[in-house]
């Protein structure tokens, strides 16, 4: 074995020892002893059968605090994670319905309602990527 090969299993080693790799189950995924399910297109976690969080929209985040339960680290950091996620979800919800709102009244030819629908709308879908950029910065691994 080279000089490089070694290194290269080291730092391998190292990354895979901080983060636990996922595995995929007839049940969900697997991350440690924290299983995620899907329901649809929200995620609970659970540990030993029993719920620790849901509704979980983000992908990113449900991992993310998969993995920091499976290692017991701080919940303070996953319940910062899930605040940030129950944000985004919030946002995304109101500005789905203000969309769906704002169609109607296109389709009912409502356009002065139509107008400040859609004014309401974009404010919504603003805070929706913003909610959902704080969201992710926090899952990203350091």
């Amino acid at each position: 074995m080279t000089d490089i090969q070694r290194r290269l299993d080291r730092v391998v080693s190292k990354e895979l020892a901080r983060n636990i790799i996922p595995l995929k189950t007839d049940k969900g995924i697997l991350v440690g002893s924290i299983l995620i399910v899907s329901e649809g297109p929200v995620k609970h976690l659970y540990k030993n059968e029993m719920c620790l969080y849901s509704n979980i929209s983000l992908n990113a985040v449900a991992i993310k605090m998969a993995n920091t339960l499976a290692k017991n680290q701080s919940s303070l950091q996953i319940d910062k994670l899930y605040r940030a996620d129950q944000e985004y979800g919030k946002w995304f919800v109101d500005s789905q319905t203000l969309l769906a709102k704002y169609h109607s009244a296109i389709k009912n030819k409502d356009y002065e309602r139509a107008d400040t629908l859609w004014a309401k709308y974009y404010e919504s879908r603003e805070r929706t990527n913003t909610a959902k950029s704080t969201a992710v910065s926090l899952t990203y691994f350091v």
